[in-house]
């Protein structure tokens, strides 16, 4: 009768060596993120004292209250223009019982790293709905295309899954229009 806890014993052993080599008994499968392309955006320097304007794909200026504008910032107040008006949605999507959190690299397409850093401190995106935004407190510190060229930039958002090793890069163009 002494047999029978030793092979209980070594059936157990044995079952817990199985899951561990199989990868059994944790969750640690990689999430990854989903979410649409994003878009070109294009922008113009209207007033290097105040966020860059969004333009419209027929390079006319969104006023703000077309039903096409896209994603607004929700720190935008008419009375203090050191916030954008745009949002540019990054959001990405996981499921239940995941979350996400947001970063972004601007890197240069035609332009220097004087302009890419420029560009870098006035961008600001909400760590936790991938809101990318414009913040800047007037000259010289926002963002300013000052050349007769349009600057071009490639934005880099990704989304990770906190916790977890899963990401989503997602690129898209951000071009401001030459100063004329």
């Amino acid at each position: 009768m002494r047999i029978a806890p030793a092979l209980r014993t070594m059936g157990l052993c044995a079952a817990l060596v199985t899951q561990a080599a199989c990868g059994g008994g944790s969750d640690d499968s990689e999430v990854t993120p989903t979410g649409s392309p994003l878009p070109n955006l294009a922008f113009i320097d209207s007033d290097s004292y105040f966020p860059l304007d969004k333009l419209k794909a027929d390079g006319s200026y969104f006023v703000g209250n077309e039903a096409d504008f896209g994603p607004r910032n929700p720190a935008y107040a008419a009375n203090n223009r050191t916030e954008s008006k745009w949002a540019i949605d990054t959001s990405a999507s996981v499921p239940a019982g995941h979350t996400l959190s947001y970063s972004f690299k601007v890197t240069g397409v035609n332009v220097g790293a004087a302009e890419v850093a420029s560009l870098t401190s006035n961008l600001r995106i909400q760590a936790d709905t991938g809101l990318i935004t414009q913040s800047c407190t007037g000259f010289p510190n926002c963002y300013d295309n000052h050349s007769a060229q349009d600057h071009e930039f490639q934005i880099t958002a990704t989304a990770s899954v906190n916790g977890n090793k899963g990401s989503l890069s997602r690129n898209f163009r951000l071009r401001v229009r030459a100063n004329n």
